[in-house]
């Protein structure tokens, strides 16, 4: 941390908030069945939106985020389309998304090796959440933690595991956080916005002052609470924060809109 990455909370400006952003596109075409109109093609309504998300994706001006964070089959379409657009966006996939105790260690490593050989650089993990509240299995989580991580580093993406604290206590977020560090993760993030809660102050709080690395906020994340779940990240109390984007994140699907 340098004296240059350090800012007042209260200050930021919409670009400083943006230039931490992973803004999201994560819905199956699934979810588009029940939105779409009955003539309409689910899987056409879900393509054109996604085209849609890419394109009001900002590569130049004041709302330009630090990466998008997509589903491993949307990696090389994503990645394509920002290369040919020539701006610094960054891709990130989800592995084990939304429910990480539905997906085998060996699925999760199928979906990383996906999303790296597709040209993605950073890779969010859903921890399995339900067998980490059963302390004899802790073991297991850890292990296909550091699995994930290794697969990820050795191509020189990092990773940030997904708590989803919405379904952890306290004494099980900690107990989290250290299977994050022991398995060498480069973040710890909140939620994945498909629970039933999203990021907390008090979650927070703890993730900072146990996890080593960087803090991804996620899951309801809006303009009026934005500020205040920067600070409880931050690990400070003076209202300063690191910008680093290898310290602090912010995961969000409409935020930047809203800046």
């Amino acid at each position: 941390m340098t004296e240059s990455t350090l800012f007042d909370i209260n200050k930021l400006t919409s670009s400083q908030i943006a230039g931490i952003c992973d803004h999201t596109f994560l819905d199956r075409t699934e979810a588009f069945k029940v939105r779409a109109k009955q003539e309409e093609n689910p899987i056409d309504s879900r393509q054109r939106a996604f085209f849609s998300f890419l394109e009001n994706t900002p590569t130049i001006g004041a709302r330009v985020p630090y990466a998008v964070c997509v589903r491993p089959e949307d990696v090389r379409i994503a990645k394509n389309y920002f290369a040919h657009r020539g701006g610094k966006v960054k891709v990130a996939s989800v592995v084990g998304f939304p429910d990480g105790a539905n997906y085998s260690t060996e699925a999760k490593v199928s979906e990383t090796r996906l999303a790296l050989l597709h040209g993605a650089r950073e890779i969010d993990m859903v921890l399995n959440y339900k067998l980490l509240r059963e302390k004899t299995y802790c073991e297991h989580v850890l292990r296909e933690v550091m699995t994930v991580t290794q697969t990820a580093h050795s191509k020189g993406a990092l990773v940030k595991v997904i708590l989803e604290i919405s379904e952890l206590d306290n004494d099980q977020i900690i107990r989290a956080c250290d299977i994050a560090n022991r398995a060498q993760a480069d973040f710890v993030k909140t939620s994945t916005g498909f629970s039933s809660g999203g990021a907390t102050l008090e979650a927070l709080e703890i993730m900072r002052a146990v996890f080593r690395g960087g803090i991804k906020i996620s899951g309801g994340v809006t303009p009026d609470n934005v500020r205040g779940l920067l600070y409880a990240a931050s690990g400070r109390n003076d209202a300063m924060i690191d910008l680093d984007p290898m310290m602090i994140r912010i995961g969000e699907s409409s935020l930047l809109d809203k800046l």
